[in-house]
């Protein structure tokens, strides 16, 4: 992977077509937040709507990573899970190595597991001789389910929580588990062993039980 930020666009270039190319071929997208950000029509109202439609369709992994004090909770991408840890702006940090530390350790995280969800792309059948033995994931019948079988409102508390234990990956996780499972305790365990920790794996199944009997699930 490598990164890139509109700096880097030279004396000469066409700036726009530039940010719209790499906006498009980017893996992970982060929003720095402040409220210079959130006041650019630019970056809110282009920047971020592209960014967010990616990552809606799984695509890309956007990460808002606050940096000043702003109300941000309301915005588009409010309910994605944002660093450093529980969203406390950089800036407010006694400790500025800390708040830093944080955006790395969380943003390595995520790349790791993005890593390891792409090297899953590949679907195999138990029968290596049957046609569908190495299908592209998106081609595969349990991707074909009808996305109604599991609503929106239904991932979005899952990836929230599997986000406290696993970190913003957790929304790609949720979404590409969802086009395999038929219900949302199935979603759960099949996330569940995303997390390391045994006992973390247990509370989170055990939390995400109230999500299932919002669902309607025994």
């Amino acid at each position: 992977m490598r990164s890139w930020h509109d700096r880097q666009i030279g004396a000469g270039d066409l700036w726009k077509q530039a940010i719209d190319q790499n906006l498009q071929e980017a893996d992970i997208i982060l929003l720095l937040i402040s409220s210079d950000f959130l006041a650019s029509d630019y970056c809110f109202d282009i920047e971020m709507k592209v960014a967010l439609e990616r990552h809606a369709a799984g695509e890309a992994l956007v990460v808002p990573v606050i940096l000043r004090p702003v109300d941000w909770h309301a915005t588009p991408f409010g309910r994605l899970q944002a660093l450093p840890k529980d969203g406390k702006p950089v800036t407010t940090f006694e400790n500025l190595d800390i708040a830093l530390e944080q955006v790395a350790t969380g943003l390595r995280a995520a790349i790791e597991k993005l890593r390891k969800t792409r090297s899953g792309e590949i679907a195999r059948s138990p029968n290596p001789s049957h046609p569908s033995a190495e299908l592209p994931a998106a081609q595969s019948p349990a991707a074909q389910l009808p996305s109604a079988e599991l609503p929106a409102a239904w991932l979005d508390p899952i990836a929230k929580l599997l986000a406290q234990y696993i970190g913003p990956i957790a929304s790609v996780v949720v979404r590409q588990a969802a086009l395999r499972c038929r219900g949302v305790t199935e979603l759960c365990e099949a996330v569940a062993v995303e997390i390391a920790n045994p006992q973390d794996r247990s509370r989170f199944l055990s939390e995400a039980s109230k999500v299932n009997r919002q669902a309607g699930e025994n």
